[in-house]
């Protein structure tokens, strides 16, 4: 090999090295998230900061997905038109049913609960969504979910007769509902606004948060002030991109997600209030049943639940789900 053709090569090699060491991944991440919300905001912070930790060698493209259902997302994740999505439950749900532990109506009582039994389901979890080819990055809170109805919902009996908002999609969530004697109306999320201006819908199970930020309090005026519980939300990024990202790249970006999710639970609860109060102001009226009602209410939910075991919640899932709630509440002195 001549003097020159050993540059040549070595050249090539360095020029080589440098892309791969310059290589770029870029994750299209989707999310219903309203622009301006507490969410859509954390979604950019954490575009920002992963460019940040990586050097640009792993980039976030925050897209907007006002018009797909958490489902849709996950579908057009395996067919690559986006690469994450940061969703709901509900959207989790449609991956595996193991996430339908975090629907159930009045199962946990306090978010400090919640994040406790969640932390021993998540090895669970993660691996179910592994199965599935997908990555769990963060958690992130979303609220505490009421009722919020288009005339006051004073009793259990007024609650069956509201044409009740539910996510499209599940037909077995559907029909349990109408065995617990409700009134369910399945349709888009994308598509609330309209059911509730078209008479479609009498009520919507919500956050406060979410319902100002998608100005559906006019149209549903009046909360139930029982807590249904907290409305789980996680980000999630497709395997086969995951995986072509450097080792030492992940762990900046899980990170960065941690700090994210921390940010997220500790600011959720404090806005969700404040969502409440804003909405007071500008005519809200909450009703607030009194302690025989309150459990009726109780009553109606630990029912539901209990129908929900095994057909929309695995068996196993519930159990253990009931299991590490027990052992939290007595690890706290709770009844």
């Amino acid at each position: 090999m001549t003097p020159t053709v050993r540059s040549c090569f070595a050249a090539l090699l360095l020029l080589c090295a440098a892309t791969a060491a310059s290589a770029q991944t870029t994750i299209r991440l989707a999310s219903p998230a309203p622009l301006g919300s507490v969410w859509h905001k954390a979604l950019k912070q954490f575009e920002a900061d992963v460019r940040t930790a990586t050097g640009g060698r792993v980039v976030i493209r925050v897209i907007g997905a006002a018009q797909d259902d958490e489902a849709t997302m996950i579908s057009n994740m395996k067919i690559g038109r986006q690469h994450a999505a940061s969703i709901t439950a509900v959207g989790l749900a449609s991956v595996d049913n193991a996430f339908n532990i975090f629907t159930i109506p009045m199962f946990f009582s306090t978010y400090e609960e919640y994040r406790g039994v969640r932390a021993k389901l998540e090895p669970m979890l993660k691996a179910k969504l592994e199965a599935k080819g997908l990555v769990l990055l963060n958690w992130g809170d979303t609220g505490w979910v009421y009722l919020f109805s288009k005339e006051p919902v004073p009793n259990v009996d007024a609650l069956k007769k509201t044409r009740l908002y539910t996510s499209a999609g599940d037909d077995q969530f559907v029909q349990l509902y109408k065995q617990n004697g409700f009134n369910p109306r399945p349709l888009p999320f994308s598509e609330v606004q309209s059911g509730l201006m078209t008479g479609l819908l009498d009520a919507v199970p919500s956050t406060p948060l979410a319902t100002l930020a998608f100005q559906w309090y006019r149209n549903v005026p009046h909360m139930l002030d029982v807590g249904v519980g907290p409305l789980a939300g996680a980000t999630v990024v497709d395997a086969r991109v995951w995986n072509t990202i450097a080792d030492a790249d992940r762990q900046q970006v899980l990170a960065v997600a941690k700090k994210i999710q921390d940010g997220l639970e500790r600011d959720v609860p404090q806005q969700d209030d404040q969502a409440r109060a804003e909405m007071l102001k500008r005519g809200l009226k909450v009703t607030v049943p009194d302690a025989a009602t309150a459990k009726t209410f109780r009553d109606m939910a630990d029912k539901f639940a209990v129908s929900m075991r095994g057909l929309i919640v695995p068996v196993e899932v519930y159990d253990q789900g009931l299991r590490e709630r027990e052992a939290f509440r007595k690890s706290r002195g709770a009844k």
